[in-house]
């Protein structure tokens, strides 16, 4: 074993320690671990993110719904006088006028019930809706802070990809829990009571009799509740597991694409959902249970009510038929109460364990806190630092040492650097520099004191660090630039501000290339950078880190993404910036460290060698072996003509150099408008359907389905005619309360019987619902994530390009809308079938009785309640439209934080990024609200109008009856269907929101389904890959502009001549066009004219996955996914490869060795991201990855930028063994790993400048020349 992989074995990560295993498992994880249940206490703790306002806002809506709640109980008292006053008149008692005198009297009431329902409801319901979303967005605040408090070790063992899904999600359940749910709740609650009490205070005996159903409902409640609360938070746990996967895979899809990886994602995403499924189908018989037997004991409770209050009547004990219907009535009304709590309670309990998810972070101590304002704040910093025998293990491998017994000085305004094998140790310093970890023993020291001592947001505002792969954000140049200021900076007036920027990016070589952006500083980068280069992120991260002139600069790998001459600038740049301030150097490319006051060479975890450059060549030790490894033999060693031939070949070129996004010739306008409306097609987010569009296209879908849908309608429809028939036996009553004798008895014991038979009806039906409506969204919810993500995976490159697209943005929509959808397409499907069928089932009943009086209640009465429920629909749509995008954009900003939390950590960006945040949702929430102040009106209406309906139907029948042409039985079957079908569908609006929201939902799936690969297996190209069994590549004339910017030419007049099995190497500017060629050739996008040829055929013929299949691609920064090392290697292959195949793909990249030695060896987990192993391992089983496909076509994007000398030297010989016999296409800046190209293409603005061999261009002594004596490292 080599001594670097000894180092290795020991040291499973350089920067950062091992997460715990993320990938996909089939176990099941609740048998291992606690359920986080979301009882109650997690449920009433929410409220504690209330301030004053919101508690105030709470009491009103509260005290609201208790009135609210008792106003139905009141108006039984009304409905009970009007039916004594019709019954008595129907019995012979009064005339006319005395009747219509009576029922106008009492439809008063009525009217004020109405009036007081419909302003006390809106106020109460606006008030809970205002306080609902300030809590949740004060819950999400401190989740946010919460999470951005953890030390960032915290962050290696959990998984970043869910906190889109927490943020939105959970937030979204959290909102709907504690806004108009628990308004009805309490309301509910409040009828409940308030109906008992009026029954009691009616008749006591009767309504204590009826009262005994209530202690079942409420058994049958809880026990359900009880259940199924572990459940839930079961499912949401895995959901966001499967969030981390989606979040890692959906920021790398490069990476997807070119492995052909799409369906063994989808694999690994489908496992995550089919645990979550069959969690959820243990629902089924739960749901089934509690909603039957809750409204058969409701029913049964009616028809006793009514057969005991026949005898009472009867024997004399009761005096008057309505106080008979007054007690009848509100004993259904309460425990119905307890029925209407049912949904809401659903809520609730979904709330409850999505706020258990955010509160295990908000819970969780830090052990580091990067907010807290403890600790030292010294008014000057003068830089010494000391690491004094410091030794370090991670605390997830604490038996596998780092740094052993360390010790070592960085003098004060000295340049201190470290070079060493990849995995000794080197980054690991800067990270308890940054204090994301604590030594095991030993101590660190800045100016004579532990830095544990110090703030530590004033220790890591006085170091900047600059890393291997730098992380942008979202958001325009100089806003990332500018996260870099600190303290009185950040007061500066925005012109100074902006020319701090400025002066900074000068400094870092950035100026030029910014200038030349469409917008130039206010030019947005995308997500992480991605419409930069890699050198051009590079140099703005520079930029980003020496703005605020800190004391202390640490630099890792700061150069080793630019190319020879703007390393050297920027170098120069490095060196001057670093003048008398406490420099840190971590470099494998040793021509950055030449001039450092000290070089300390790290192995296993200790200094072997110090010295100066000069010091430790003569030493002739390993220091002198790295540097002869990277010497590229340049003839001439003059520093004074290597700068004379740099100043020559290169000229002012930063002012020439081509930058993927500068705009130098405009197209013509069509070109333009083409552009302009692809963009606008693949950020549109709708696809514009009507909802009954959105639910007949679905429907069509899942025809397996059907027989579910069948149950569900036929239910509905056995329910929905409970109405009318309710109608007609309740009329049937009233009438035998007119009657004598025997006859009496008999007809209302039949017709008490006949409602106990409609309570059966209930439990069947209802039984049915609550086992169709779970299988059916189990299964939708299923399906459409699983769809998302494949039509996701399947778009352009071009599609991610667009912020709109971000992999925080898209991870939300992946949980949020396919959960939207099911409730529309299960539950709320059956309940507008519910509606339909029940308002035209009674609107016919109450016609064909009487249509006189039926057409004025339908046409007077109930066509406003629906009316207003529809306008309410449309309102919401409209608001929905407006906040939908921005709620997804701010939980991107949220995510992009997490997932680059060592970024945050180091600019200090917590508290900027959780007042961004709580900016972003008080802009929402205001935005919000008011749009909340006309939306609730109609809703309102709606929810009071049947007091109107019932007072318009008394006014108007008891005239009927007055006049002879109604009988009271009559009247009563029209009033009461067409009453009680207007309640029907006056609840029905109570769930517009969820509606929606889920046709919102189904429209963005639609309108995914609108969006069109243009890089994609069709009719013509299935089956057509590429000839023969090597590969010659051709460009002939090419052209490329990027998508999203269609007035930037990047590539112009390109055209290349590779033969097949030989190695050809593009080198130059960074942003020249290198990596483009890359992508072109791995078919990213197409080329925007001219054609590449594989074998003298045109690829874009080709089917873009029988091509790709037979190339490999090793990035810069390659990402590896949730799975095991195994997972990563054979990802995207078509067959399963034997152990052998593996070992020796392993063998080839140099990485075997350090795998045998892990104790899982393949089977080891790599974590989110990759996190498990260090950059350089990273990078080695990358080269297994591509190697074991044995490609035609062998793709390297700067492929050994993250190794040492040493493993740079091994891998690249595994590289040039793999090389042979197939083509070979490298793009780097590094000079060491191209020199044995057979033919090298030098590129500047977009266009070949010199084409040759090492030696060829050697002797031109042009632009190539130039780079290589700029890497020359034995200068004098």
């Amino acid at each position: 074993m080599s001594s670097e992989e000894k180092t290795n074995s020991n040291m499973p990560y350089d920067e950062k320690p091992p997460p715990v295993d993320q990938s996909p498992k089939t176990e099941e994880d609740a048998t291992k671990t606690k359920d986080t249940e979301g009882g109650g206490s997690e449920y009433f703790r929410i409220f504690r993110y209330a301030d004053s306002l919101d508690r105030l806002l709470y009491a009103i809506s509260f005290t609201g719904a208790i009135a609210v709640g008792a106003a139905l109980p009141l108006m039984t008292l009304v409905f009970g006088s009007s039916t004594s006053a019709l019954n008595d008149y129907a019995s012979g008692q009064g005339d006319p006028q005395d009747l219509q005198d009576s029922v106008n009297h009492l439809v008063l009431y009525f009217i004020y019930l109405f009036i007081g329902r419909f302003v006390i409801g809106y106020v109460a319901t606006l008030c809970i809706c205002i306080a609902a979303t300030r809590t949740t967005n004060s819950l999400r605040k401190a989740f946010l802070e919460s999470l951005l408090r953890q030390e960032v070790a915290h962050f290696d063992t959990q998984g970043n990809g869910a906190v889109a899904t927490q943020v939105t999600t959970n937030g979204h359940r959290i909102n709907q829990g504690i806004a108009e749910k628990l308004y009805t709740m309490v309301m509910g609650i409040s009828l409940f009571f308030s109906a008992y009490i009026v029954a009691l205070a009616v008749h006591w005996k009767l309504a204590l009799i009826t009262m005994s159903i209530v202690p079942a409902i409420v058994l049958i409640v809880g026990g359900c509740i009880r259940l199924d609360a572990p459940i839930e938070a079961r499912i949401v746990r895995i959901y966001s597991r499967a969030a981390t996967l989606v979040q890692d895979v959906l920021s790398s899809t490069k990476t997807i694409y070119a492995f052909g990886a799409q369906h063994k994602i989808v694999e690994w995403y489908d496992k995550y959902l089919q645990e979550a499924h069959n969690e959820g189908k243990k629902k089924s018989i739960l749901y089934g249970v509690l909603f039957s037997c809750q409204t058969f004991l409701v029913m049964s409770g009616t028809a006793l009510a009514f057969w005991e209050g026949f005898r009472m009547f009867q024997s004399g004990e009761i005096q008057d038929v309505g106080t008979v219907f007054t007690v009848v009535l509100s004993v259904t009304l309460g425990a119905t109460s307890v029925l209407f709590c049912i949904p809401q309670i659903g809520a609730i309990t979904n709330a409850s364990s999505a706020a258990a998810e955010l509160f295990s972070i908000i819970d969780k101590p830090s052990l580091l806190d990067p907010l807290s304002s403890d600790g030292k704040k010294p008014a000057a910093c003068s830089g010494e630092i000391e690491f004094r025998h410091v030794s370090f293990a991670y605390p997830t491998r604490s038996t596998a040492p780092v740094l052993q017994n360390l010790s070592l000085s960085l003098p004060a305004g000295k340049t201190t650097a470290l070079v060493g094998p990849s995995g000794c140790g080197k980054s690991t310093l800067v990270g308890l520099l940054e204090r994301w970890y604590q030594p095991t023993s030993g101590q660190i020291l800045l100016d004579g004191y532990n830095i544990a001592e110090f703030n530590t947001q004033w220790l890591r505002s006085n170091m900047r660090v600059v890393q291997q792969e730098p992380t942008l954000f979202q958001g325009t140049v100089l806003e990332n630039v500018g996260q870099g200021l600190v303290g009185e900076q950040l007061s500066l007036t925005e012109e100074s501000r902006v020319k701090l920027v400025e002066q900074a990016c000068i400094a870092a070589d950035a100026h030029d290339f910014i200038n030349r952006l469409p917008e130039g500083y206010h030019t947005k980068i995308g997500e992480r950078g991605s419409m930069l280069s890699g050198g051009q992120r590079q140099r703005i991260s520079i930029a980003r880190s020496i703005i605020s002139d800190p004391k202390i600069l640490l630099f890792d790998e700061a150069t080793s993404a630019l190319d020879p001459r703007a390393e050297k600038v920027v170098q120069e740049a490095l060196n001057r910036v670093s003048a008398n301030k406490t420099t840190l150097i971590i470099a494998h490319k040793l021509a950055t460290v030449m001039a450092a006051d000290n070089i300390a060479v790290m192995a296993n975890g200790v200094v072997v060698e110090q010295g100066t450059h000069r010091e430790l060549i003569k030493r002739d030790g390993l220091y002198a072996a790295m540097v002869r490894a990277q010497d590229l033999g340049c003839e001439a060693r003059e520093q004074d003509h290597l700068q004379h031939v740099h100043e020559g070949a290169y000229g002012n070129d930063a002012d020439n150099e081509l930058i993927e996004a500068i705009p130098h010739e405009k197209p013509l306008e069509a070109t333009r408008m083409s552009a302009e409306d692809r963009l606008k097609h693949l950020t549109a987010g709708t696809a514009g359907y009507s909802l009954a569009k959105c639910i007949i296209t679905m429907l069509k879908e899942h025809r397996d389905l059907y027989r579910w849908y069948a149950v569900l309608v036929f239910a509905y429809v056995i329910l929905a005619g409970t109405y009318p028939a309710q109608a007609i036996l309740f009329s049937r009553l009233i009438k035998t309360f007119t009657l004598q004798g025997s006859d009496a008895k008999q007809q209302a014991d039949f017709y008490a019987l006949m409602f106990f038979v409609l309570a059966l009806a209930n439990l069947v039906g209802y039984f049915c619902i609550g086992i169709a409506t779970n299988v059916i969204g189990q299964v939708l919810t299923y399906r459409y994530r699983r769809e998302m993500l494949e039509r996701v995976l399947d778009f352009d490159q071009d599609f991610f390009d667009c912020s709109e697209n971000s992999s925080g943005a898209l991870t939300a929509k992946l949980s949020s809308v396919p959960s939207a959808v099911q409730e529309l397409l299960s539950a709320n499907i059956g309940l507008i079938v519910n509606v339909i069928i029940n308002v035209i089932a009674s609107s016919a009943l109450g016609i064909a009785y009487g249509w006189k009086l039926g057409l004025t209640l339908v046409f007077g009465g109930l066509s406003i309640i629906v009316g207003s429920g529809y306008i309410r629909i449309r309102l919401d749509q409209k608001l929905e439209a407006q906040t939908g995008k921005e709620f997804t954009s701010s939980a991107a900003l949220a995510a992009e934080a997490v997932t680059s939390i060592r970024t945050v950590s180091l600019l200090t960006l917590e508290g900027p990024i959780v007042r961004r945040y709580s900016e972003s949702l008080d802009a929402l929430t205001s935005r919000a609200i008011r749009n909340l102040i006309p939306t609730l009106v109609p809703y309102s209406f709606s929810q009071s109008a049947d007091f109107l309906v019932m007072a318009l139907g008394f006014w108007y029948g008891s005239r009927l009856i007055a006049s002879g042409e109604y009988t009271v039985t009559q009247f009563f079957v029209i009033f009461i269907s067409v009453v009680f079908g207007g309640q029907a569908a006056a609840q029905f609006f109570t769930w517009t929101t969820s509606i929606t929201k889920a046709k919102a939902s189904a429209n963005y799936i639609l309108w995914l389904r609108t969006l069109k690969s243009q890089i994609c297996e069709t009719e013509d190209n299935r089956g057509r890959g590429p000839p023969g069994d090597d590969a010659l590549v051709t460009t002939e004339n090419m052209e490329f502009r990027y998508p999203q910017r269609e007035d930037v030419r990047v590539l112009r007049g390109f055209s290349i001549n590779i033969e097949p099995g030989t190695c050809a190497a593009f080198v130059g500017p960074s942003g020249c066009g290198k990596s483009t060629i890359i992508s072109l050739l791995e078919r990213f996008y197409d080329p925007s004219s001219g054609r590449i040829t594989l074998n003298d055929h045109d690829i874009s013929l080709m089917s873009p996955s029988l091509y790709r299949r037979h190339m490999s691609l090793v990035q810069q920064e390659p990402p590896l996914y949730p799975g095991s090392v195994r997972d990563n290697i054979e990802i995207g292959l078509t067959h399963k490869p034997s152990d052998d195949e593996m070992l020796e793909a392993c063998r080839q990249a140099n990485i075997l060795d350090f795998i045998s030695s892990l104790p899982e060896g393949l089977n080891t987990p790599c974590g989110s991201q990759g996190l498990q192993f260090s950059g350089g391992q990273r990078q080695r089983i990358a080269v297994a990855r591509a190697l074991i496909r044995n490609p035609r076509l062998l793709l390297l994007d700067e492929a050994t930028s993250a190794l040492d000398s040493q493993s740079e030297r091994m891998v690249q010989e595994a590289l040039d063994k793999a090389a042979s016999g197939r083509t070979t296409v490298v793009v780097a800046h590094r000079m060491s790993t191209i020199r044995r190209s057979d033919i090298i293409f030098v590129i500047e603005d977009g266009r070949i400048t010199e084409v040759g061999t090492h030696e060829e261009l050697q002797r031109l002594q042009g632009r190539y020349y130039a780079m290589c004596l700029a890497q020359s490292l034995d200068q004098p």
